[in-house]
């Protein structure tokens, strides 16, 4: 193991096991927490991505918020990986969405951080529900990707409200019916639309309580203003990625509202 990630281990083991205190609403967090990380597909740089070991170790290390990617199964479960398939992450030619809930819940990663270093029932394919359970314990903000057809977005916020999450979580998407989805049937959540186009600012502004981000690789790459624009229409913005704490503080200049990492943890800023 390399230096820096025995030393997230060690932390990870020192902090203990938190109790979720008063679910803050999404609005009064981003305005008190500079910079905003959120925790893309959990903290993998210790455990893979999309389990239940990351989602832990990115609450116990401090990030603000937890994202994953929700998907169906066969059997209509809500769970939480990213890809359609399940090749990459567990060496299975097969779909998400052709097979049970118990029959992914037999599988484990072949790919990832720590595997040898983690139970097997925090490894496996979870459920959206214990993914949520992690958010609520440690309170963390749920920022929730939705996959596939967009039927999806109701279950999703289902379970969100039933849980009263619906003022602290996020529900984000590539797919921009998504997001009109999730606001034709919820007025409150926050939506936030992923590698949006500026031709979608005036509609996610009249939405309410939206952001985006743009697919910009490099940060020198972003124009000029842009950040402003999209502020003066009441929309919130990210880019991706903020991967190095030089990246995260030239997020932070530009006034960005929050930054998806993959590695970067609030140890790393100090």
């Amino acid at each position: 193991m390399r230096f820096r990630e025995f030393a997230l281990a060690a932390a990870v083991a020192a902090l203990g096991f938190a109790s979720a205190g008063e679910a803050l609403p999404l609005a009064a967090r981003l305005a008190s927490r500079s910079p905003f990380l959120v925790a893309h597909r959990g903290c993998t740089s210790l455990a893979p991505e999309n389990t239940v070991a990351s989602f832990i170790c990115a609450a116990r290390l401090g990030l603000d918020a937890i994202e994953t990617d929700v998907r169906l199964s066969k059997d209509g479960a809500l769970v939480c990986a990213h890809d359609d398939d399940l090749v990459r992450m567990f060496g299975v030619a097969r779909k998400v969405a052709d097979m049970t809930l118990d029959e992914l819940r037999e599988l484990v990663p072949v790919k990832g951080k720590g595997l040898k270093s983690w139970p097997k029932e925090v490894l496996r394919i979870p459920t959206f529900a214990e993914y949520l359970d992690v958010c609520e314990r440690y309170d963390k903000v749920p920022f929730i990707e939705t996959k596939g057809d967009a039927a999806i977005v109701a279950p999703v916020l289902e379970e969100v409200r039933r849980r009263g999450l619906q003022n602290v979580a996020v529900l984000s998407c590539i797919q921009f019916d998504h997001i009109c989805e999730a606001r034709r049937l919820d007025k409150e959540i926050f939506v936030h639309h992923i590698f949006s186009e500026p031709r979608l600012l005036d509609e996610l502004a009249a939405m309410g309580n939206a952001g985006l981000s743009y697919n910009y690789k490099d940060l020198s790459a972003v124009p000029d203003g842009i950040v402003g624009r999209v502020h003066a229409k009441g929309v919130k913005m990210c880019l991706r990625a903020g991967d190095s704490p030089e990246a995260v503080a030239k997020m932070v200049e530009m006034g960005l509202d929050y930054i998806p990492t993959n590695v970067t943890v609030p140890l790393d800023l100090k």
